[in-house]
């Protein structure tokens, strides 16, 4: 039984939702999708429950309220055994599903799940993090400085002393750990950069203040496959998102009809530069850890490629990036796929030790 998670207690909650129903749609084995409310709860139902938003809201009323326990692999309603998981197919966005946490307690549980594991979750969503990575990894990010909110209330001056002396106003602000360009502002002044910041600190305790560049195009691209330990890896087409101004709103990258009018595949950059964010996309992937799919995004700007953060369970899987044989079903397949091999190496590692000796003064 493949068990579709999404939903979510995160402000990415309803994007998570369509990306789950599209998931379930397309599996071509047999699945159960737990729904996760905005209180936390989860509820679950057969996979054809799931027909619309509508129905998802409905299952805080006629669904089957289940939880998970700690080394066993099934959904309990109460006390009861009601689905055993063989693989979780995680569609969460954002903190509580997309940052290791769900990640951790589906190795607490032993069941195989499809993304990145618990470090890479982790460092994907937190864009101080990952930008540390991505540098390590040689590749260019742009001059930023993170600002504590405790640091910040007590001499706000001194907290963002960094902007005039690496970054340089205009600056992009922005919370660590959050994503859909919810709570991101800009800022060409310091009385806007406090208003901004006052902004971030609403949903984290960290922002990140980067310089924002001007006339830049964003670039996204798509990596698939275990960047800890296949040597082949499936790098999409880039992609361009249209409509921004400054930067890309939650509005603007999921109002409409996305595919047909807001994005261009390939970006429209030229073929060396298209060369240079898929290169990049796969360095980043592996860089920070990644297992099945996750989405690099990228500001161009004069010939120059930025790595601006990672998402390493996006939208919609990131599907309509690869080439057209890629249906949704054959994605899917390929998480699984690399979930269950994932789950198989780490029980072939020992997790037990008796030493040859007793210990010293025992």
């Amino acid at each position: 039984m493949i068990a579709v998670f999404f939903g979510g207690r995160s402000c990415e909650h309803d994007i998570s939702v369509i990306t789950g129903l599209q998931a379930m749609s397309a599996c071509s084995k047999k699945c159960v999708g737990v729904y996760i409310d905005g209180d936390g709860t989860w509820w679950a139902a057969d996979a054809k429950r799931f027909s619309s938003v509508n129905a998802v809201k409905s299952m805080k009323f006629d669904g089957k309220r289940v939880h998970i326990r700690p080394s066993e692999p099934y959904l309990y309603q109460k006390n009861k055994r009601e689905y055993k998981i063989d693989v979780a197919l995680l569609c969460m966005h954002g903190m509580l599903g997309e940052d290791g946490t769900l990640q951790g307690m589906m190795e607490m549980c032993g069941i195989p799940y499809t993304g990145s594991g618990v470090a890479a979750s982790a460092i994907g969503m937190n864009k101080l993090r990952s930008k540390v990575v991505f540098e390590r990894a040689g590749l260019n990010v742009l001059p930023y400085i993170s600002v504590n909110k405790t640091e910040y209330s007590a001499d706000p001056s001194v907290a963002v002393k960094g902007v005039n002396e690496i970054t340089g106003y205009p600056v992009i602000v922005k919370p660590c750990n959050l994503g859909s360009s919810i709570g991101i502002s800009m800022a060409h002044n310091q009385t806007e950069l406090f208003a901004a910041l006052r902004v971030a600190f609403e949903w984290d305790d960290v922002a990140v203040v980067e310089k924002a560049l001007e006339n830049f195009t964003e670039v996204n691209c798509a990596v698939l496959g275990d960047g800890e330990f296949d040597g082949e890896l499936t790098v999409s087409d880039t992609e361009q998102p249209v409509g921004w101004k400054n930067f890309l709103t939650f509005t603007d990258k999921y109002a409409g009809d996305v595919k047909a009018t807001r994005h261009k595949i390939p970006a429209e950059v030229g073929e060396e530069v298209n060369a240079v964010v898929r290169e990049h996309a796969e360095r980043a992937f592996r860089a920070v850890g990644c297992g099945g799919v996750a989405r690099v995004d990228f500001l161009v700007k004069d010939g120059q490629v930025y790595v601006n953060e990672i998402n390493t369970i996006p939208g919609s899987l990131s599907c309509a990036l690869f080439k057209s044989d890629m249906t949704f079903s054959k994605l899917i397949d390929r998480l699984i796929d690399c979930a269950v091999r994932r789950k198989r190496r780490f029980d072939e590692l020992k997790r037990t030790y008796t030493p040859l000796s007793p210990i010293i003064g025992k």
